[in-house]
């Protein structure tokens, strides 16, 4: 095997697509375009579908929703605003949003931009809902949060939190004075020359796109509705291809006219919360030290499952996008077969600790969209968890109200092993209390609140 991702004639390496493939066939993916760029060579390939019931080829160029991945060009915008002198990363929302309002009165006043691009502003993230397709949609998303109540303390942790941002997205409107599809296209996307890149569903039908897919009574489907509200655009609305990524992931690892050094680096390294690990950048997700070091960030639209990671010291990205639910483990499963086959890297994986107890996290977690229960008895250490609602309006076939449960055991310090010594194992952590009770479980980087504590 070529010890390059890609070869000297501008092709991804043929055992590269062949692992996507295989990837793709154990995930029941109908397609998936893979992009990568190494030492300044960049080369991508489709496989697959990109619809079951009006199939085209999956390419380099076909269009998928890259979903939260556009969470980092919401940052990489404002970034260009602190470079300009207009904003301030420790400015309260509040500075440009003057009514901006959670549950929690205090951090309504208090809540920083830096807060929110860190996932450390603590309420509810699970939050989307339709406010219209006017550029008036933001503003009224932003105006809704005021229902949302607080999971964490505001500052001391990070989780997940696509709720973060709408403030962002309409700091951004307030600054500009432009709706933000507007700021970001005229901000990165024509800078970087993505052009096809978009927001809306009628700026993409004459181009090759692709529709997500799920799963349900044992058959691939079409998962619906295509589009996400306008209020989610700065959540997770752009539509791009693999190749509009590698241009992205350019910028990112090289630099150019677009953000100075600076500040694209300092995106890249911790600026969360000191004492909560492993941390996180602006925008990024950090995972590894050294030349092992990964910035990534991953997206979930409707059965779109998509990732771009990068190995700054190894001047390599990666670009997964799929249109299949099955496609999240897919692209981390090739992301780990490329890590380890061109650089040597192997994940990490936690000590078992099969004997260890589990009475002190016992009981129940819940968010607005999701349950999870640890229990502890005689038949067995379990993790389950169920759906308590859709995140996207009319989904059909609706998310699955089946739960579902897996083995789980104690593993070094505050870490839990889901489906231990399986190919599906996970981590998943435990955060303590200031009185060293446990208070969240983190799953799927979302730290879900303890609700229940079960009896003994």
């Amino acid at each position: 095997m070529s010890d390059r991702p890609v070869h000297a004639g501008g092709e991804l390496n043929p055992e590269l697509i062949e692992q996507a493939r295989r990837a793709m066939s154990r995930g029941d993916v109908p397609g998936m375009a893979i992009g990568v760029l190494h030492d300044g060579a960049a080369a991508s390939a489709g496989l697959g579908v990109t619809n079951i019931e009006h199939p085209l080829p999956v390419t380099g160029d076909t269009l998928f929703q890259i979903g939260s991945i556009t969470k980092t060009f919401t940052v990489t915008a404002l970034l260009q605003q602190l470079e300009r002198g207009h904003i301030d990363l420790d400015d309260p929302i509040r500075r440009f949003i003057p009514d901006f309002a959670v549950r929690d009165a205090d951090v309504s006043a208090t809540v920083t931009l830096r807060d929110c691009m860190t996932h450390s502003c603590g309420w509810e993230g699970e939050f989307f809902a339709n406010t219209g397709w006017g550029d008036d949609a933001l503003a009224a998303m932003v105006g809704r949060m005021s229902e949302l109540p607080q999971t964490t303390p505001i500052g001391q942790m990070w989780s997940y939190n696509n709720a973060a941002f709408y403030p962002l997205g309409r700091v951004l409107e307030v600054v500009e004075g432009a709706p933000f599809e507007q700021v970001i296209r005229r901000s990165i996307l024509e800078p970087l020359e993505l052009e096809g890149a978009c927001f809306f569903a009628h700026e993409l039908l004459h181009r090759n796109f692709a529709v997500g897919h799920t799963r349900r009574d044992g058959r691939t489907m079409i998962a619906r509705p295509w589009a996400m509200p306008r209020s989610s655009n700065p959540v997770g609305g752009i539509v791009a291809s693999v190749d509009h990524l590698l241009s992205y992931a350019r910028f990112q690892l090289e630099g150019g006219t677009l953000l100075g050094d600076s500040l694209r680096l300092a995106a890249q390294r911790p600026n969360g919360p000191a004492a909560d690990t492993p941390s996180v950048g602006l925008g990024w997700w950090l995972a590894g030290d050294g030349e092992d070091r990964v910035v990534e960030h991953g997206g979930g639209a409707n059965g779109q499952p998509a990732l771009l990671a990068m190995l700054p010291e190894r001047s390599f990205a990666i670009a997964v996008l799929t249109n299949g639910s099955g496609g999240w483990l897919a692209a981390h499963e090739l992301l780990a077969w490329v890590k380890q086959a061109y650089f040597g890297i192997e994940d990490a994986h936690a000590t078992r600790l099969p004997e260890s107890s589990l009475e002190d996290c016992t009981g129940a977690y819940e968010t607005m969209l999701d349950r999870y229960e640890i229990r502890e008895d005689d038949s067995g250490r379990t993790l389950s968890g169920s759906v308590l609602g859709d995140w996207l309006e009319d989904m059909d076939p609706p998310t699955s109200a089946e739960p579902w449960i897996v083995p789980v055991e104690r593993a070094t310090g505050d870490t839990l092993l889901m489906s231990p010594g399986t190919p599906s194992e996970q981590e998943a952590s435990l955060l303590r209390r200031s009185d060293d009770t446990v208070g969240w479980l983190r799953l799927h980087r979302r730290a879900v609140p303890r609700v229940h504590h079960q009896a003994g």
